[in-house]
């Protein structure tokens, strides 16, 4: 399977693919099971987008080339999506977003880690904005593990997994168990070179992968050893350490990574959510509550919207000037008749993207029960409402 991370350099190279004279199709699609059948579900949004494009003053050619993508989307979701999902163990599919232009020959295929909002969009640029936030949103990861022999090298995002490199020495006589004495120091030379090397390499794959974080894997006899060859810049990104030997498997390196993993975001969580409550109780730049969170994004004021993962519910949405809101059956903006929204979360996630606010999803549940699952920290305040300065 190709492309299962998403990187920013992935990105920067789609979207500078384009020259603003082909359309290219945008699809994202949901493959969690508690969402139905994503395959069902896939038809059903390319249908609608058969219909749009129809309602376009795009010229034939231009059409032709994004029936094409149409048809070449289907396809994909169809025979080979399935298998895809069946089969992604250790790195988990949650979601993916799909880039065609037929008129230039280009299909690409992302998959997610996480779930982003279904849609289909066909535009002289292919819309990345939801990738970007995703990489925005949660931290990369370089899983390092080194033995005085070996090292390898994984990227994890999200809880999943995949081989970034395979590192091993060369010198045959770094594989020696007891070197005699004479051999001694160019032993300790070589698994001096060896772990320098491996440290290069580090610095090299987390710049190039855009990693925030890194993780050590160590035998527990070599524990600490990497550490002593890291620049202090990297020391400062060990997110922590466990221990392993390079030729356990990718299940069980993910499994103790993802602990690491665990808590570092259990701990962001939890400073988020102390930073919302504590400007909750002085009433003072943040809002919580599903009515509330829309009304400050509908004026704009939302600087970081954070959202219980999963939390769903549904809404209303004004299709002329785009309100947002709970129960309106007339827009209070400009007096449409508002459109009843399944899932108006997904909504809000997306409007917050538009108008430049960060989005912050929170796993454990219990940390924003009781400020209605949904909440923002704001930019500013309206006047006569608690506005400072």
């Amino acid at each position: 399977m190709e492309n299962r991370m998403i990187t920013y350099d992935m990105l920067r190279k789609l979207r500078e693919f384009f020259d603003g004279e082909h359309l290219i199709t945008s699809f994202y699609l949901s493959t969690v099971e508690a969402r139905g059948d994503f395959v069902e579900r896939a038809q059903k949004l390319i249908d609608e987008a058969r219909k749009r494009l129809q309602e376009t003053d795009y010229s034939e050619e231009q059409k032709k080339s994004v029936l094409a993508d149409f048809d070449k989307i289907s396809e994909f979701v169809r025979d080979k999506l399935p298998i895809e999902v069946r089969d992604a163990t250790p790195f988990l599919i949650k979601g993916v977003a799909i880039f065609s232009s037929s008129a230039r020959g280009f299909f690409q295929v992302y998959y997610l880690p996480r779930p982003l909002r279904e849609r289909v969009v066909f535009d002289f640029s292919p819309y990345i904005r939801p990738l970007t936030l995703l990489l925005d949103e949660y931290k990369r990861y370089l899983v390092v593990v080194v033995d005085y022999k070996k090292a390898r090298f994984y990227e994890m995002f999200m809880g999943s997994i995949v081989d970034a490199e395979k590192l091993v020495d060369l010198n045959l006589r770094a594989r020696l168990k007891s070197p005699p004495p004479r051999l001694r120091r160019k032993y300790d030379y070589a698994i001096a070179a060896h772990y320098m090397n491996v440290a290069e390499s580090i610095d090299l794959i987390m710049s190039l992968r855009d990693c925030d974080l890194l993780i050590i894997g160590e035998p527990k006899k070599l524990e600490g050893r990497l550490m002593a060859y890291l620049p202090f810049r990297l020391r400062q990104k060990v997110a922590g350490r466990f221990e392993a030997s390079p030729s356990d498997s990718i299940e069980t390196i993910l499994k103790r990574a993802r602990k690491i993993e665990e808590i570092v975001e259990r701990e962001e969580e939890m400073k988020l959510v102390r930073e919302l409550k504590d400007r909750l109780s002085e009433e003072q730049f943040a809002v919580s509550g599903l009515k509330d969170t829309l009304d400050a994004l509908m004026h704009n004021q939302v600087q970081t919207l954070i959202v219980e993962e999963g939390y769903e519910v549904s809404g209303v949405r004004c299709p002329k000037c785009g309100f947002l809101g709970t129960d309106e059956a007339i827009c209070p903006v400009c007096g449409s008749e508002t459109l009843h929204v399944v899932d108006i979360v997904d909504d809000a996630i997306e409007e917050a993207i538009e108008q430049g606010a960060s989005v912050e999803h929170v796993i454990e549940k219990s940390l924003l029960e009781d400020v209605g699952h949904i909440a923002a920290l704001l930019r500013f305040e309206e006047e006569g409402e608690n506005a400072q300065g």
